[in-house]
């Protein structure tokens, strides 16, 4: 199982952007207004600066995975436990995203159908994609969603320019201050942070030692999208109802029309979305599947795709609806997951790196 430093790139891309346009922007505008375009930019350097540390991290242990180097580091039991940690958070934000992504297919273009169906679809699907190509299959997957999606993107970004009103920015700065900028900031870094996945994913690299570029770039370019998105977001809709939507984003695409003959640009944008959030739950299940088969010894990873894809729907079943699975992301990820698993355990890794001085 090997993928280039580019097919990394589109992975983590897709993997970035496929969430945090759809549900990092509202919560910015609900703490910080007409400002939220500047929490989602230093969200940015937050998400930057946790992946290049996790990256520095990597290039110390090209050849391992986190299971592999945190036993190296810690010990056997220690680096264990830590281990558990890491996988605990993905397991379960993949069986919210799912229950999510179910729940927004359900209400977008399948009414009737039930949700758990439409998660019962995805997961048939990801076990597929993982067993029959495992990483280099989804890397593969994601070299054509990927350019797909952020075209769409950009497409409606420059279709809903005749409807952005500028004004609507007004005052920069002065309505928040720094700690309420800080605070609207947190839910974007939290899904820009999701790029710690190298440190499962630096082993399949034909060329690490050229890596550090396109997987800064795949953090930048979606950060800056999320920039590009909630300026266009309040321009178009204000601060009230930019900050009550749901999915903002998509209700802005909902509202293009441009020369009366381009419209309902939704459904391609759907179409595409449903695709790279295949990308980004096929990849949470490798990442569990050869994580846990790693940590517990299982020498056929493989094996573990079914109990672990199976776990994942009936996990999905806990939150009664997207509202209450939202509701992991503010009393969960972020309160949790990202201050543990995303900011503290790289810095933590590369510190011991540095004292004990191990490199493989």
């Amino acid at each position: 199982m090997k993928i280039s430093n580019w097919q990394l790139f589109w992975l983590l891309l897709t993997v970035e952007i496929s969430m945090t346009i759809w549900l990092t922007i509202s919560p910015a505008i609900r703490t910080v207004r007409q400002d939220a375009w500047i929490s989602l930019l230093v969200a940015a350097v937050i998400g930057l600066t946790s992946t290049f540390v996790a990256l520095k991290v990597s290039f110390r242990h090209t050849n391992l995975t986190i299971v592999e180097f945190s036993q190296l580091l810690l010990g056997k039991w220690i680096g264990r436990f830590i281990c558990l940690l890491y996988f605990i958070g993905w397991y379960t934000v993949a069986a919210v995203i799912l229950r999510d992504v179910s729940d927004s297919i359900q209400s977008v273009l399948f009414h009737n159908t039930p949700w758990w169906v439409i998660s019962l679809v995805f997961v048939v699907a990801m076990s597929y994609i993982n067993y029959k190509g495992s990483v280099e299959a989804i890397a593969r997957f994601s070299e054509i969603v990927g350019p797909l999606f952020l075209l769409g993107i950009i497409i409606t970004l420059l279709l809903n320019l005749s409807n952005v009103h500028p004004k609507l920015l007004l005052p920069v700065y002065f309505d928040s201050g720094a700690i309420n900028i800080l605070k609207g900031s947190i839910t974007n870094a939290s899904f820009l942070g999701e790029s710690i996945l190298i440190m499962m994913l630096f082993p399949f690299l034909t060329k690490p030692d050229r890596a550090l570029k396109p997987i800064l770039l795949a953090i930048l370019l979606p950060s800056l999208i999320g920039v590009i998105t909630a300026v266009m977001i309040v321009t178009t809709f204000g601060t009230q109802l930019g900050g009550e939507l749901h999915y903002p984003y998509f209700s802005m695409v909902r509202f293009i029309a441009f020369l009366e003959f381009i419209q309902n640009m939704d459904v391609w944008i759907i179409f595409v979305w449903i695709f790279a959030v295949f990308v980004k739950m096929s990849l949470y299940l490798f990442v569990n599947s050869y994580g846990i088969a790693q940590l517990f010894h299982i020498t056929k990873w493989k094996r573990l795709i079914v109990p672990v894809a199976g776990s994942l729907l009936l996990l999905s079943f806990i939150p009664s609806n997207s509202v209450y699975a939202m509701e992991y992301a503010t009393q969960v990820w972020i309160k949790y997951v990202f201050p543990i698993n995303i900011i503290a355990l790289p810095i933590f890794f590369y510190v011991v790196g540095r004292i004990r001085r191990i490199n493989v």
